[in-house]
């Protein structure tokens, strides 16, 4: 998928709607946390949604069209709290940490979670909490044919990809959402998880 492209056309109703329910769940997890950061931002309807939830927010994507309408709202909005940074999570240095780091439906994306999850660990205060949402297991239904990442993650898998990056798990995880998604003419029933992960007080940075 070309997100560059898709970025113009991104914020659909659906999406809209989507994005309010999961800046909901995302909600429930948080305490008052003041620094918080998104991993895989899109457009920015997750972190819009928790607009009074943290003092300072930074937003960061690899799609630089994604990130060029999170700053065009940004600017619109004048909201002076939010940054934003284009680029691979892994070739980020800063000494910058967070009490919060947040993703959805970014994950599945991902090739090496392990590596990718042990960075973003990095960027956390210690007992700091990452909070994911994203697909449950799928049969593929859900992306085209030439989708390179993971059809979805069983809570399990994700659970214990946490442990070996750094992260205590703070709960079981839930799946909170159901929809359907209209593929070729047909609608493809998916549903989305959320899991909250602490992290670890002896994990070294």
């Amino acid at each position: 998928m070309d997100f560059n492209e898709k970025s113009k056309t991104w914020d659909s109703e659906y999406r809209v709607n989507r994005a309010k329910k999961i800046s909901e769940e995302i909600g429930s997890y948080l305490n008052n946390e003041s620094k918080g950061l998104e991993f895989g931002c899109g457009t920015g309807l997750i972190s819009f949604g928790l607009i009074d939830s943290f003092k300072e927010f930074m937003l960061i994507d690899l799609s630089e069209g994604m990130i060029n309408v999170v700053n065009e709202k940004i600017k619109e909005n004048s909201i002076d709290n939010m940054k934003t940074w284009c680029g691979d999570i892994l070739n980020l240095e800063s000494d910058e940490k967070y009490d919060v780091i947040y993703t959805s439906m970014a994950l599945h994306h991902i090739e090496n979670l392990e590596e990718t999850l042990s960075k973003l660990n990095n960027f956390l205060n210690i007992s700091g909490k990452i909070i994911i949402v994203d697909l449950t297991k799928d049969d593929g239904s859900f992306h085209d044919k030439d989708f390179k990442g993971h059809n979805g993650f069983d809570i399990g898998e994700i659970k214990s990809i946490l442990r070996k990056s750094g992260f205590d798990v703070l709960n079981d995880g839930r799946v909170f959402y159901s929809d359907f998604k209209d593929i070729e003419d047909k609608k493809h029933k998916y549903s989305l998880f959320s899991i909250c992960g602490i992290k670890k007080e002896d994990c070294e940075d």
